[in-house]
């Protein structure tokens, strides 16, 4: 009689609802953990740029991280290229821009991780932090998302490795049928995001608002979160409130104990708790994933228990929280104004 050996680890024979929630949070610490060493201009926005990856899963073959690869760095060398030929070109310029970020809203050909990354790249290039040249600048920015990018695929591919989905039979695992928009649906869907993003967009341009890019950055997020409508808006206030109370009981903790191990072990645990409730399946776990996302988007690259550090958190909340209310607004006022012409 033989006895049958597991050979595999531990936490190949997980439970099936266990292992998107340790590859989640073995992911985002990992990522964060190469951003914290790195350290490029706005490195600290690769972790949030990489839950989209993670939140829902999306496993990238070979070919796949190779070619996302590819795009993100050839878009950004383009962008780099582009604002360093047109930017002094104002009004040939902004019309450009304004097409371009049209289209990456309006296209299904590219997913939501590449999106992210292409808005990013369109939107923040143009806008240097101050006494920065703009061709440094956008230089600096094409080296940070592509090596973001780089190591985003390398992290996907080693969580997947590590924690793997169980074989499920063929009729288990058929996808349910999703909604095809028609083409007007998803313009008009488009442009209303882009009618939240560009305005905003303008304003940093012409006023040149490096110092609180972090504003532009999450509307760039949040418009891509979920669609307009009052729940969603409900969804992004309550997320980001619970990200801001957590937020200030981590930095206490951080501050207290400023070592970079403990940051990354914190980071660690709040990731695993917030992602038993995003793969929880409650109605709540959106909630959850923009408070996680708000949370990482500002925790991220903070010095570790300097007398400036504190100062630089509440910034960052401010800024987040501006950005929140704002989207709200316009979302309300489109909704308004749908319902006038209804």
């Amino acid at each position: 009689m033989f006895v049958k050996i597991h050979i595999l680890p531990a936490w190949h024979r997980l439970d099936q609802k266990y292992i998107p929630v340790f590859r989640f949070a073995l992911g985002v610490t990992l990522i964060m953990a190469f951003t914290t060493a790195f350290g490029g201009q706005l490195a600290y926005i690769i972790p949030v740029l990489s839950i989209s990856f993670l939140a829902p899963p999306k496993k990238l073959s070979i070919k796949q991280g190779v070619i996302f690869v590819v795009i993100v760095a050839f878009s950004t060398i383009a962008g780099y290229l582009f604002t360093g030929f047109f930017y002094d070109f104002t009004w040939v310029f902004i019309p450009l821009v304004a097409i371009i970020l049209l289209w990456i809203y309006y296209t299904t050909a590219l997913p939501v991780p590449l999106k992210l990354f292409l808005l990013i790249s369109l939107l923040a290039t143009p806008v240097p932090k101050p006494g920065m040249d703009t061709t440094v600048w956008a230089r600096a920015i094409a080296i940070t998302l592509t090596t973001g990018a780089i190591f985003s695929v390398l992290v996907i591919w080693i969580v997947y490795a590590l924690f793997p989905d169980h074989e499920v039979p063929a009729k288990a695992a058929a996808k349910p049928k999703s909604i095809v928009k028609s083409s007007d649906e998803r313009f008009r869907q488009a442009f209303e995001t882009f009618l939240i993003t560009f305005p905003v967009f303008m304003v940093f341009v012409v006023f040149q608002g490096g110092n609180g890019l972090l504003v532009l950055i999450y509307i760039v997020i949040l418009s891509m979160m979920s669609g307009i409508s009052h729940a969603a808006g409900k969804v992004k206030i309550y997320g980001n409130l619970l990200g801001g109370v957590v937020i200030l009981l981590f930095y206490q903790l951080i501050a207290t104990v400023p070592f970079l191990l403990f940051f990354l072990l914190l980071y660690l645990g709040t990731a695993l708790f917030f992602a038993s409730h995003i793969f929880s399946g409650d109605r709540t776990s959106s909630v959850y994933k923009t408070a996680f996302s708000s949370l990482t988007l500002i925790i991220g690259q903070v010095s570790l228990g300097t007398a400036t550090a504190g100062g630089e958190i509440w910034s960052r909340i401010i800024q987040v929280m501006i950005a929140v209310f704002y989207v709200i607004g316009m979302q309300e006022l489109m909704n308004a104004l749908k319902s006038g012409k209804q």
